[in-house]
């Protein structure tokens, strides 16, 4: 009968237990390592043992800088990026896009000065999606703004045309272009507005040295001077730089670069 209830009871303490707990994640071993170097280090100080407590409080610095280094990281990207778009005219040409990026940030400094990492990790994505958002605004405004101010100027030039007799003037082409999405130097320099010519791309890389570090690398939303007053000399050794096969046989179809509007 003893037997018996003492059978009955450790059934029920074993129905009754608490299930096992989650395994814990890295941050949060990492935090329990660096808070017990950080006992361990005021422990030897506190009983004259300072290069033992020295050596403690070395190893929690570097268990809880670990913790964070992810997170400084991911805040250093976005705030290169939002320079970026700084940089473009952003808060001037799409300042509503401009703004919620910046909201986005703010969020993200906020999830990092808690320790939220997961949270900082989604704002991250989200704030992906809004910068390439807004740089897409940013590019399609500019262009707006040159077709506008292309506008005005041939209308201009109407209102000439009507007071004085105008000599026959030479066709004109872009000054600025503005980067695309998907551009890259020698595509740009292929259009038949540009050069029509992908080999002189050097000569828009050089113009364009304050902005441009890599030649392989464009941000959309970038306005790119297109020099239109260079010598011959300087158009074969942009072919040269380029790598084309015969860099002093321009193709007939090539827009020289000339004096622009």
């Amino acid at each position: 009968m003893l037997t018996g209830c003492a059978s009955g009871k450790s059934a029920t303490k074993q129905e009754t237990a608490a299930p096992p707990k989650p395994p814990q994640s890295l941050e949060e071993l990492k935090l329990k390592a660096g808070m017990e170097s950080l006992k361990a280090g005021i422990e030897a100080r506190s009983v004259g043992k300072d290069e033992e407590a020295k050596a403690a409080f070395t190893l929690a610095r570097r268990y809880l800088d670990d913790i964070d280094e992810p997170g400084r990281d991911i805040l250093s990207e976005g705030a290169e990026e939002l320079r970026r778009v700084i940089s473009i005219a952003g808060f001037t040409y799409a300042p509503r896009e401009s703004m919620e990026l910046m909201v986005v940030y703010l969020e993200m400094q906020n999830a990092y000065a808690i320790h939220d990492f997961e949270t900082l990790k989604k704002l991250k994505s989200l704030f992906d999606a809004r910068s390439d958002r807004a740089k897409d605004a940013i590019a399609m405004a500019k262009q707006k703004r040159l077709e506008t101010l292309g506008q005005e100027v041939s209308a201009k030039k109407d209102e000439i045309k009507r007071q004085v007799e105008p000599e026959p003037a030479a066709p004109t082409y872009p000054g600025v272009y503005i980067v695309k999405r998907g551009d890259t130097l020698p595509g740009i320099a292929a259009r038949h507005d540009i050069y029509n010519d992908s080999f002189l791309w050097p000569l828009i890389y050089k113009a364009n040295r304050d902005q441009i570090k890599d030649p392989k690398i464009l941000y959309t939303g970038q306005d790119l001077k297109i020099p239109r007053d260079v010598s011959m000399d300087d158009i074969i050794q942009a072919r040269r730089e380029a790598g084309a096969p015969e860099p002093d046989k321009i193709p007939k179809d090539a827009l020289l670069p000339r004096r622009t509007k």
